[in-house]
């Protein structure tokens, strides 16, 4: 009968400790997802991602057709095209963005007014992004002009990119209207390389 009675007792309070507990753990979940969602959101660098990922989805949508002038090794090819994989055409331009883990205060920031950025890597600091420029729309506070600088070196392979887009505004949207990548590359026991590619865009 004792034993009874003090099942009796123990399971409705198991049942509130329980209860109480689970919320606590609820409550301290979200909290660190919070948490974790505010340091993901959270930019260090100007957001250059965000801008030419929008702008891809914007390109694909329209197709515009691209005048493409290539250079490589003083032979020149031109070409018109409304085929352009996106993703991959301005991919240098996803890959210039600074706000990765590994480049959090490896640069000298500095700013000549209020809609420019630049962005420069610190000495004896080694990441392929040496140098970024942005230059913003002072109203959309979104870059009318990209200027980035990428090096790579090691025993065997060196490479250098300077990579520039620019944009212009059309009904209060800003639109990329052309872009640039040239640069050299150089195997150890071959030659230099060298490569330039110039698009516009015509909507």
């Amino acid at each position: 009968m004792r034993h009874k009675i003090y099942s009796n007792y123990l399971n409705p309070t198991l049942k509130r400790f329980l209860v109480v507990f689970f919320v606590l753990i609820g409550v301290l979940l979200a909290a660190c997802q919070n948490e974790e969602d505010r340091n993901k959101e959270e930019k260090f660098y100007f957001d250059l991602k965000s801008f030419i990922e929008n702008q891809i989805v914007y390109l694909n949508d329209k197709r515009p057709i691209v005048t493409k002038i290539v250079g490589l090794d003083r032979k020149t090819v031109s070409n018109k095209s409304k085929d352009i994989d996106w993703k991959k055409e301005l991919e240098l331009f996803v890959q210039a963005d600074l706000n990765k883990p590994s480049y959090r205060s490896s640069y000298i920031v500095e700013r000549k007014d209020s809609a420019t950025y630049e962005y420069t890597l610190k000495a004896n600091v080694e990441l392929p992004v040496r140098y970024l420029k942005i230059v913003t729309d002072t109203n959309l506070h979104q870059p009318i002009y990209v200027k980035a600088r990428f090096q790579s070196v090691n025993k065997i392979y060196k490479s250098e990119k300077t990579i520039e887009l620019a944009c212009s505004k059309k009904n209060n949207l800003l639109e990329l209207t052309s872009y640039a990548v040239n640069g050299y590359q150089k195997l150890i026991f071959m030659d230099r390389k060298a490569f330039d590619i110039k698009a516009n865009i015509g909507f």
